[in-house]
């Protein structure tokens, strides 16, 4: 017993001693009068840990929304053979966004431009377009000015066009021509009559620009191809009053195939669940899509005669509907169980007009869904990218296998970038430009 104590004790003193000596050390640091070697730093770390912690929390709570938290059991899978050379773009300070071209098979940077953002902590830049010859087409999303800007190679202004406000996907025809989503700057734009009453809404426009030079080479508006079809009843299908349609991509044909003709294109009407089969040459629309999607974006021509769409398969209020109606049945067996569902690609056949499904059992496995924004990119027949917006996660699925994911690392230990519809420029010998 009497041992013990002693050893205790001696213990005790040890303890103080070192405390003592290490007080003393922080002391000669601190005022810059004594280095003690290779324990400098370490103990300059130990006395600064808990300002730098209280200095990194205070970071966190600060982040713009532009900036993810990455859980902490996030683990990336990287089994990508080829290059997968991608346009993403980022916050780099609050005044400046990033737009970079990377590789994500070895997360290199090979080029950055750096352009000045007036918006805000929310000024995103989304989806931007590189030609062949290095220059760059960007927007910043839902705000009217800078408009659409084209830079040369070394990122100098070209020309701006701050007609109309760019947002969600833009896409180039066969001559490189610009076919984008637009709305009129406020927005609004349409209105219609219902029992008595003027309703007003947002119109939007699909609006297709001249690469070299920024002129709008043609400008029409959803509400009046509706309009002109008979269809302006589509408006009552959503039940969202004051943004009926929300286009979010119109995907121009590159050549003629049996069941499309070159520059026509394919216009994603997400809130009431339409792909629209539209021939600007003669202002004609040719097919209206409707099936087992909802709340679709990015829809793609896969080849002569297969749509594929990014089903995000959700509902625009699914956040503020997470009611547990459960607590109101006694009885749990009177419940009706439907499933559970996440996102998935939706292939579409325009020669049989049948749908089917790709991915299903890799999004489920993975609980891929994002309830807003998304798309996907074929990069092989049977390969294919997806960017999981919400959550920030970028895939790559071949034969329902995962070879890639991973988020767009941040500056910010813990944090990573929102994506803002990352574009795919090369895999492996493959342009997609």
């Amino acid at each position: 017993m009497v041992k013990k104590i002693l050893n205790i004790f001696s213990f005790i003193v040890v303890f103080l001693f070192i405390l003592a000596v290490y007080g003393w050390m922080v002391n000669q640091i601190g005022k810059g009068s004594k280095k003690f070697g290779v324990l400098t730093e370490p103990i300059k770390f130990m006395y600064s840990f808990p300002d730098l912690f209280e200095e990194s929390v205070e970071e966190a709570k600060s982040l713009p929304p532009t900036f993810l938290k990455t859980p902490s059991n996030f683990k990336p899978i990287n089994q990508l053979k080829k290059d997968l050379i991608v346009l993403a773009t980022c916050t780099k300070t609050a005044d400046e966004r990033s737009i970079v071209l990377m590789n994500l098979k070895n997360d290199s940077i090979l080029k950055e431009w750096t352009v000045d953002n007036p918006w805000g902590e929310t000024g995103r830049i989304v989806n931007p377009l590189i030609h062949p010859d290095g220059s760059l087409i960007y927007n910043y999303y839902y705000w009217a000015k800078p408009g659409l800007t084209k830079l040369d190679s070394n990122g100098k202004v070209i020309w701006q066009n701050q007609e109309l406000v760019v947002h969600h996907g833009m896409n180039v025809n066969h001559e490189g021509d610009i076919w984008a989503c637009t709305i009129r700057k406020g927005k609004s734009g349409g209105v219609y009559a219902l029992g008595g009453e003027r309703v007003f809404y947002n119109d939007y426009k699909i609006t297709k620009y001249d690469h070299e030079t920024g002129e709008i080479l043609f400008d029409k508006s959803i509400t009046k191809i509706l309009k002109e079809n008979n269809l302006v009843n589509y408006l009552f299908k959503s039940t969202i009053t004051e943004e009926p349609i929300h286009l979010n991509d119109v995907q121009p044909a590159l050549k003629t195939s049996p069941f499309y003709q070159e520059d026509d294109v394919f216009i994603s009407l997400r809130n009431i669940n339409l792909i629209m089969h539209y021939r600007p040459a003669n202002n004609k629309l040719i097919d209206l899509i409707e099936g087992p999607f909802a709340h679709q974006h990015d829809v793609d021509i896969l080849n002569d005669s297969v749509l594929v769409l990014f089903n995000n398969n959700t509902y625009k209020t699914y956040e503020g509907m997470k009611i547990n109606m459960a607590k109101k049945i006694k009885d749990k067996s009177e419940l009706e169980d439907a499933g559970a569902h996440f996102s998935n690609i939706v292939s579409y056949n325009l020669s049989s007009k049948s749908f089917s499904f790709i991915g299903n059992s890799v999004f489920a496995k993975n609980r891929i869904h994002t309830v807003n924004e998304g798309l996907m990119e074929f990069i092989e027949p049977k390969t294919y990218f997806v960017e999981e917006q919400n959550s920030g996660v970028l895939w790559v699925i071949k034969d329902e296998k995962v070879l890639y994911k991973n988020v767009l690392k941040s500056q910010h230990v813990g944090f990573h970038h929102l994506p803002n519809w990352t574009r795919i420029i090369q895999y492996g010998d493959k342009d997609f430009r």
